[in-house]
């Protein structure tokens, strides 16, 4: 099946996220994944105006969804899959579930994630998906090999450090005015570069967070959402690239998977770079925004840091990036967060709304970069 023969045909009718900074603000060791989805799947029932019994298909991240069914109290349903917990597989999950719209084999789907990261103590250190070359030397974290990345960058372009600041002070300061947002205190450039270093060149504020919460997405066909109490939010279109190397860093920067990523996602419908009017990202490192923003063509190669100077990836900008404050500042929630907020966006009651928004581009770049373009104008 093509973009063309799936554009427009399913939206997202209901939304259901947790309040990360209560979470934050009362840690609690014993919080489980599951609570937090039953409370998140709650506020998207409500939210799309639907009762339990309607709702036939089950998509679980990072959990079993015979757990998340039973806990949410579905006794049984047409279709379920699961996926591994991690931003890489959200475009995949949401194919999966219009798939199953599409074809028939369930009317209405929720789609999840939730994470117990802080009160598990997750340090997201001393593992890594690179054992064939990273592991035996030490590189065993994410963070580390995205500074080595940069510094590669840094070699090529003649990047500065402070430079890369400007991203996430951008991204950071959406999070000022979300009530729901974790790190809610505007930071300065000044503040950025005075910031400890996590792994040299990057600091402590180009770093996502670490946290508990849920975000649930119901989905349902184009003709069932149109009778549902919300406006609907259309995918466009979904692609993926899977980027396989022995190494957890693409070494071109994901320049080639971004060019696929663009011809399938954007191209292959029609639409260009000019017609995005917001950007929701993946943002676990500010770096991955930069050679996103590079890769998919809206900055030039090596000049994105110049680019983004002025306010460009702010609200009131050219081109707003991660409106309600990202992975760095609203929550970590494996690019479900950003999700949410595209919705909001074309829903029209976002905090930080860019007028007319009518297309909200979605990209993550890891192990399988992918993209969701997702419109209120069918």
């Amino acid at each position: 099946m093509s973009n063309k023969d799936f554009a427009d045909k399913i939206a997202i009718v209901g939304v259901g996220a947790s309040n990360f900074r209560e979470l934050w603000d009362k840690p609690d060791k014993a919080r489980t994944q599951d609570e937090m989805f039953v409370a998140a799947f709650k506020e998207a029932l409500d939210d799309a105006g639907l009762q339990l019994s309607q709702i036939d298909g089950l998509i679980a991240g990072g959990t079993s969804y015979v757990t998340a069914a039973y806990r949410c109290g579905m006794k049984r349903a047409r279709y379920v899959n699961e996926y591994q917990r991690a931003g890489r597989q959200m475009p995949t999950m949401l194919s999966q579930a219009a798939g199953a719209l599409l074809s028939g084999m369930a009317n209405y789907v929720v789609a999840f994630n939730s994470v117990a990261f802080r009160a598990q103590g997750n340090k997201f250190g001393g593992v890594n998906d690179g054992d064939l070359y990273d592991r035996p030397y030490g590189m065993t974290s994410a963070g580390a090999t995205y500074a080595m990345g940069f510094t590669r960058y840094q070699h090529l372009y003649g990047a500065k450090e402070e430079e890369l600041g400007e991203i996430a002070v951008q991204i950071r300061n959406h999070a000022v005015n979300n009530p729901r947002a974790i790190l809610r205190d505007r930071i300065t450039l000044d503040e950025y570069v005075q910031a400890r270093y996590i792994a040299k060149p990057l600091r402590l504020y180009d770093y996502c967070l670490i946290n508990d919460g849920a975000v649930a997405l119901i989905l349902t066909t184009a003709d069932r959402a149109r009778a549902l109490k919300q406006k609907p939010v259309y995918f466009t279109s979904i692609a993926t690239q899977v980027a396989l190397f022995e190494r957890y860093l693409d070494p071109e920067l994901w320049t080639t998977a971004c060019q696929g990523l663009k011809r399938d996602g954007l191209d292959s419908v029609g639409v260009t770079l000019k017609d995005i009017d917001c950007v929701q990202m993946y943002d676990n490192f500010s770096v991955a925004a930069l050679w996103g923003l590079e890769g998919l063509g809206f900055a030039p190669r090596g000049e994105g840091l110049k680019w983004i100077k002025g306010g460009r990836i702010s609200h009131g900008g050219e081109l707003p990036v991660n409106t309600s404050g990202g992975m760095m500042a609203e929550a970590f929630l494996q690019g479900w967060n950003a999700h949410a907020e595209a919705v909001r966006q074309l829903r029209g009651t976002a905090i930080n709304q860019v007028p007319n928004c009518k297309r909200v581009l979605y990209f993550c770049l890891s192990a399988v970069p992918g993209v969701t373009l997702m419109t209120n104008e069918p």
